[in-house]
């Protein structure tokens, strides 16, 4: 789980097609916010990957967005909630894609919050990148 990293992929890949900022950063860290809470503090499902990292998930949560908030802001969160499961590959990690049309082996792995060079050297970019992103919004009037 690196939330900075997640939240600076979204909003750049979300600058790239100029869509909603709120909705691409809630897309973000929708997955982890909903299965790490299930699964990690309140001990509902057995993984911090669960339901919310499957394509069922974000295709419910993506048209939930959009009948709510609009088109616009619908595929903001989409793109961005695809960008978070993307990331989630990194270093190997997994997503339970066909979740719930296929059955995933789930681990009793915990984030280990010991801290490597790797998780340092990502979140760090993911802060530069945030930084970069917030002062090309101030610069145009937009923050």
């Amino acid at each position: 789980m690196y939330p900075l990293a997640h939240l600076a992929a979204s909003l750049q890949m979300n600058e790239v097609y100029h869509g909603d900022r709120f909705s691409a950063a809630a897309g973000a860290i929708v997955p982890d916010l909903i299965d790490k809470t299930l699964g990690w503090v309140l001990g509902i499902t057995p993984s911090g990957r669960y339901a919310a990292h499957s394509l069922a998930g974000a295709t419910a949560l993506t048209l939930a967005t959009v009948g709510l908030a609009g088109p616009r802001r619908g595929v903001s969160f989409g793109a961005s909630y695809l960008c978070h499961l993307v990331g989630d590959l990194w270093e190997g990690g997994h997503v339970p894609w066909l979740m719930p049309f296929r059955k995933y082996a789930c681990s009793e792995r915990r984030w280990n919050l010991g801290i490597t060079s790797r998780a340092v050297l990502l979140e760090l970019g993911g802060m530069v990148l945030l930084a970069r992103l917030t002062a090309r919004w101030v610069a145009r009037g937009k923050p």
